[in-house]
C-alpha cells in the first residue's frame, strides 16, 4: 500500500469512526479542510475525500454537526455555493439566508449543495467570518477560534449562521 493510499484509508477510518450509525439518518457532520486561504466544508464524505487526496486540502477536523431536513429540530438550509474565478483557487460560501444564497450569485456563485439544516436549539453557534484579501469564509462554533481569526488571522467578524449540535 502506497502512502498515499494510506492516508486516504486513515482520513476514511477517521470520518467514519466520528460517525455513529444510528444517527446517520438525522445527523450530518460537517467536516471542514483548508489549502491556501480556502476553507472547505462538506457533509459528504466522498467530497472530504476528494479535497483532501487529489484537490490538496488537509482535513481539519469536524465544524460542527447539522441535522437533515426530516429532523424535528431542523431550522433553516445550510447552503454550499462555489466561485472558481473567486480567491487563489476559488472560494465556496455557505449561508443559512436563502436571500443571501440567491444574492451572491450575482458575484459568480453558483449553487452547489445543501450540507444540511442548522438547529432550532441553540446547542452550538455557528459563527462566520471573512478574509476580504484571499476572499474566503471561515465557520467555526469556537468562540477563541473565531477570536484568534479576527484579531490576528486577518478576518473580520460577519454573523451568526445559525446553530447545530
Amino acid at each position: 500500500m502506497n502512502i498515499k493510499t494510506k492516508k486516504v484509508a486513515l482520513l476514511l477510518s477517521a470520518l467514519l469512526a466520528t460517525t455513529s450509525w444510528s444517527a446517520l439518518a438525522a445527523d450530518k457532520t460537517l467536516y471542514r479542510a483548508y489549502k491556501h486561504g480556502n476553507h472547505f466544508y462538506t457533509t459528504n464524505v466522498t467530497d472530504m475525500l476528494n479535497a483532501t487526496h487529489s484537490g490538496g486540502f488537509t482535513y481539519e477536523g469536524i465544524a460542527v454537526i447539522l441535522v437533515s431536513y426530516d429532523d424535528n429540530d431542523a431550522d433553516k438550509a445550510f447552503y454550499r455555493m462555489h466561485n472558481p474565478t473567486a480567491g487563489p483557487g476559488g472560494n465556496h460560501f455557505y449561508t443559512s439566508d436563502l436571500n443571501e444564497a440567491l444574492n451572491i450569485k450575482s458575484l459568480g456563485y453558483e449553487y452547489e449543495s445543501t450540507e444540511g439544516y442548522t438547529t432550532r436549539s441553540q446547542a452550538k453557534t455557528i459563527y462566520r467570518g471573512y478574509h476580504s484579501e484571499l476572499i474566503n469564509h471561515f465557520y467555526t462554533t469556537s468562540v477563541t477560534e473565531m477570536l484568534n481569526a479576527t484579531h490576528s488571522g486577518g478576518y473580520t467578524y460577519q454573523k451568526e449562521e445559525g446553530y447545530g449540535k
